[in-house]
């Protein structure tokens, strides 16, 4: 993903994505774009959430050692 996106603005980009698509605010001509960006963005939380899950692993292994 381009630019300095937060897991926040990406997981808030994504919920106002599937409320356009649930509420039929989308024509159908921008819908193929709307789906590939909503994949886009649906990768990228699950990799920062693995990050988040892996540091903290880490952190709890640090501290029963």
């Amino acid at each position: 993903m381009k630019g300095n996106i937060t897991y926040q603005k990406a997981y808030d980009e994504l919920v106002n994505i599937v409320t356009e698509i649930e509420n039929e605010k989308i024509q159908l001509d921008q819908l193929a774009a709307k789906i590939r960006r909503a994949s886009e963005l649906v990768a990228f939380c699950q990799e920062k959430l693995r990050e988040a899950e892996t540091e903290f692993q880490q952190t709890v292994k640090k501290l029963t050692r």
